[in-house]
C-alpha cells in the first residue's frame, strides 16, 4: 500500500487547523478518520506531515561483531546456528534469528562445518 501523498496530507492538516472535524475531513477526502488523527498528532508532535520511510536498508545487530563470529566458528566448526545464537545471547547480550545469523554469515562468506550425522542419506 502506498503512502498517503504529501499535499493530501497538508490539506488534512490545514482542515484540521481551521477548525474542521477529523470525521468531515474523511468523509470529505475519502480516507479514515484514524488516518486524519494520526497526521494532525504527527504535525502537532512533530511539526511535520511527510511519510516516514519505508524500506530500505537496516543495519544489523551483529555489525561490529564479525571477528567474533569468525573466532568462534573457527575454533569450533561444527557448532551450529542454534548454538551461536545462544552464545550471542549470554556473551554479547544480542538477540537474534538463526535465519538473520544464517544471512549475516553468509554476507561475511563464513561457513561452518555441518555434523556428519545431520547429513542426508548417501548410497554406499
Amino acid at each position: 500500500m502506498k503512502s498517503f501523498s504529501l499535499d493530501l496530507r497538508k490539506r488534512l492538516v490545514a482542515g484540521r487547523r481551521r477548525g474542521q472535524s477529523a470525521e468531515e475531513l474523511a468523509r470529505l477526502f475519502g480516507v479514515s478518520k484514524r488516518s486524519v488523527e494520526r497526521f494532525w498528532k504527527r504535525h502537532v508532535q512533530e511539526g511535520t506531515v511527510e511519510p516516514k520511510q519505508r524500506g530500505g536498508y537496516r543495519r544489523s545487530r551483529l555489525e561490529g561483531h564479525d571477528e567474533v563470529l569468525h573466532q568462534w566458528i573457527t575454533q569450533q566448526p561444527d557448532l551450529s546456528l542454534e548454538e551461536m545464537c545462544e552464545r550471542l545471547s549470554k556473551q554479547l547480550d544480542i538477540r537474534i534469528g538463526t535465519t538473520a545469523l544464517w544471512h549475516r554469515l553468509e554476507k561475511l562468506g563464513l561457513s561452518y562445518k555441518k555434523n556428519a550425522s545431520r547429513r542426508r542419506a548417501r548410497a554406499a
